[in-house]
């Protein structure tokens, strides 16, 4: 049973509570688009799921559902408390099914690509040591194409790092995000002469893309600054030292930064893969993909709000 705190026309704010198999029938009818499909994804009979979601919306006050001869469909509350739903079951699920899995042991050298440092990374990583303390956790923070190098070599276990080009076999995507062309807030853009770059080291995926994109509009560019760290890079940045193409976390994280891509090239999204999944072969490797790819899903939506 999971409790919400609800706004009501009653003054005392009173507790309302959500039962997760109501929130799963109310999944199923919205993704089916009937009762009728519902009751049988579900389990359960007709009369069963109209009496949750009867329940359901007498607790939320609300009507969840429009119904007629063809379709279900959701109301404007349905739609606000669908996304609240899914996250409910599948946090409550994967809870389960961490709780119940077989305590992991054994150790993981992890490569972190040094464009990969989200606010929350290091907080799932320490979760994850204390939810799994027999597994030993080495990690490597780094550029992406020395870390994958690395794992080719056998250096390292797993490697989450950003994934070039669309082949879907070099890495499974866990992670979007766009990128921006970002310089200090009190950066002035010139049309004359070289944009100067800050940049990673010259193995760079986003420094050959700044250099490639300049071009392609007739602008040269020369990079003034280049340091092995994400933190120096937008230090460089916020000290004015010049332009990159960083995440827009970056632009979150450092309030002295701003996005001047309104004259530039569009970016595409960085793209961050798990690689080396396909050789993990023991239940610790499996237990860290399965908990970083839990955290991300349930903290996307607030890290790209």
């Amino acid at each position: 049973m999971i409790d919400w705190r609800l706004a009501t026309q009653e003054p005392d704010m009173a507790t309302t509570q959500l039962e997760l198999d109501s929130l799963r029938a109310f999944l199923a009818i919205a993704d089916q688009g009937s009762f009728t499909a519902a009751a049988g994804s579900v389990g359960r009979t007709q009369s069963a799921v109209s009496l949750k979601i009867r329940k359901l919306e007498e607790a939320l006050g609300k009507p969840l559902f429009l119904r007629n001869a063809h379709r279900t469909t959701l109301t404007p509350a349905g739609e606000l408390l669908l996304g609240h739903a899914r996250r409910l079951v599948r946090d409550s699920d994967a809870a389960i099914a961490h709780l119940r899995a077989a305590e992991a042991a054994g150790a993981i050298r992890l490569g972190i690509g040094e464009l990969f440092v989200p606010d929350h990374l290091p907080r799932v990583l320490t979760r994850f040591r204390r939810t799994h303390p027999k597994v030993r956790l080495e990690v490597q923070v780094g550029l992406s194409a020395d870390l994958l190098k690395e794992m080719r070599a056998g250096a390292l276990d797993l490697v989450v790092a950003n994934r070039e080009g669309d082949d879907d076999t070099a890495g499974r995507v866990l992670w979007t995000e766009p990128l921006r062309w970002v310089a200090a807030q009190d950066f002035e853009w010139s049309e004359d002469g070289p944009v100067q770059l800050v940049a990673l080291p010259a193995q760079c995926t986003y420094r050959r893309m700044a250099i490639d994109a300049l071009a392609g509009i007739g602008r040269t560019s020369e990079v003034v600054y280049a340091c092995t760290s994400l933190l120096g890079v937008e230090s460089a940045i916020a000290a004015g030292a010049g332009v990159a193409i960083l995440g827009q976390s970056s632009l979150r994280r450092n309030p002295g930064l701003r996005d001047i891509g309104q004259n530039l090239p569009l970016l595409p999204d960085c793209r961050i893969a798990i690689f080396g999944e396909a050789g993990a072969d023991h239940d610790a490797a499996h237990a860290l993909i399965r908990f970083i790819e839990d955290s991300l899903t349930s903290e996307s939506s607030l890290f790209r709000a």
